[in-house]
């Protein structure tokens, strides 16, 4: 949804943007890693998958992005993602849930500028996906727990005590 953009910024740097990162760098987009502010660990894991630049949600990449996708649930990345593209560039919100957006000047919007969000991924998606995911190859990090600890998993999710994905065993 963010197009053929050459500098995609990731805000949000988990399950799904570790992979999104690994597709990115291999269709030879630079990639910028957004993290939890102070989140030293996370950036790195993000430079170890080709990110050109890590930093916190706070900061302002060293140059202007194409496009932006959110992963973070977090409303509030939405005006921080719109001030750091370019002019006609796109914001994708690719989570499931997020906070409420909150009231920005029109101004970072202005300018052909567009916010989209993601519902659902196509059978088309998919496809094409698995056509590239082999010759890449992608590379997941997870953590596993048992199901039983699935709230012990989603508190060290939001703590951001590990890289990657949690996945649930039985």
């Amino acid at each position: 949804m963010a197009g053929d953009a050459k500098r995609v910024g990731l805000y949000g740097f988990g399950a799904a943007a570790h992979i999104a990162a690994q597709v990115a760098r291999y269709r030879g987009q630079q990639v910028f890693a957004f993290t939890r502010q102070g989140d030293e660990k996370g950036q790195g894991f993000a430079r170890s998958l080709g990110a050109v630049w890590a930093g916190g949600s706070d900061a302002a990449p060293p140059e202007p992005l194409d496009a932006a996708l959110i992963f973070a649930p977090v409303g509030a990345l939405v005006p921080t993602a719109l001030s750091a593209i370019l002019k006609g560039g796109t914001v994708v919100c690719a989570g499931i849930h997020m906070s409420d957006i909150p009231s920005f000047p029109y101004r970072i919007l202005w300018e052909e500028r567009a916010v989209r969000s993601v519902a659902n991924l196509t059978r088309k998606d998919g496809e094409e996906f698995l056509a590239i995911a082999g010759r890449i190859p992608i590379h997941t990090t997870t953590t596993t727990f048992p199901l039983e600890r699935a709230n012990e998993a989603l508190a060290a999710l939001r703590a951001g005590d590990f890289d990657g994905a949690a996945v649930l065993v039985p």
